[in-house]
């Protein structure tokens, strides 16, 4: 098979991938009740401790209003804090509450099991070859 044959292939399945994930957004939403830039921010904040609000944007490669309008209303729900940064006292970091923790565990819990139906036929090797070529594929924008 020629490159862009493959390509062609490649950018279709991207673009079903895209259009069923939109589709399933909503729902997923309104189950878990956390938005997916919700769920990014406490999942970094859990894995990597306070921080704030550029440090994110960046980290998540997220504008730094879309950060600081989603970390306001973590802080609003009481899933985040925010407390003077011990780095720089001029600064604010956000750090997790115990809602917070509660509610991103239930959020990955439930994204684990949509994942576990979704690959219910794969083996490990299909699940781990797929997670790398996705890593790989993101990183490419992350340059």
């Amino acid at each position: 098979m020629t490159k862009n044959k493959s390509l062609e292939k490649l950018e279709l399945q991207l673009a079903m991938m895209v259009r069923r994930i939109k589709k399933q957004t909503a729902n997923v939403n309104k189950e878990q009740q956390l938005k997916s830039a919700s769920y990014l921010i406490l999942l970094l904040i859990s894995e990597s401790g306070p921080m704030g609000v550029k440090q994110i944007a960046s980290l998540l490669h997220l504008d730094i209003s879309t950060v600081s309008r989603q970390a306001a209303e973590l802080q609003e729900e009481g899933k985040l804090e925010k407390k003077q940064s011990k780095k720089d006292g001029r600064s604010y970091d956000y750090q997790l509450t115990n809602k917070g923790i509660e509610s991103l565990n239930k959020a990955h819990h439930y994204r684990q099991e949509r994942f576990r139906k979704v690959t219910d036929e794969w083996d490990d090797n299909d699940i781990e070859t797929f997670a790398h070529l996705l890593k790989k594929f993101n990183d490419i924008g992350n340059e």
